[in-house]
């Protein structure tokens, strides 16, 4: 007698939504410790002896959160357009032209991508300082 065992087959969930909140939620760790960082500066204080360390881990925490999210390829209009708020937002964050430019320039590649949906990009061209 033979058993079978069926496995019922979801459907893939989109990773986009997830990895996008990872890597914004790491962004902003690391701007709100370097703002901390800048206000016990200001105050002529010293940073906690273990911060050096902290740092680091929120750094590895951001690198891995973003390594995250351009290994993936967004193949719906949704995941596109998420993807390219998102490159927005922190290009913005940051306020520096630069920041739009290599937006631009990472959202090239992904577009030519094999499955990759259409991105488009004007949001980053019009929200450019430049």
């Amino acid at each position: 007698m033979a058993l079978a065992a069926y496995r019922s087959t979801c459907a893939a969930a989109d990773p986009f939504p997830v990895a996008i909140r990872r890597a914004q939620s790491a962004d902003a760790a690391c701007r709100e410790a370097g703002r901390f960082a800048r206000e016990i500066q200001a105050a002529g204080l010293a940073l906690p002896a273990d911060w050096r360390v902290y740092r680091i881990g929120l750094q590895q925490a951001r690198t891995a959160a973003r390594s995250e999210l351009h290994a993936l390829t967004p193949s719906t209009p949704e995941a596109a357009v998420a993807l390219v708020a998102y490159y927005r937002d922190r290009a913005e964050a940051s306020g520096d032209p630069i920041a739009f430019r290599a937006a631009r320039r990472r959202l090239r590649k992904v577009a030519q991508r094999q499955g990759s949906a259409a991105l488009d990009v004007t949001p980053l061209a019009r929200a450019s300082p430049d």
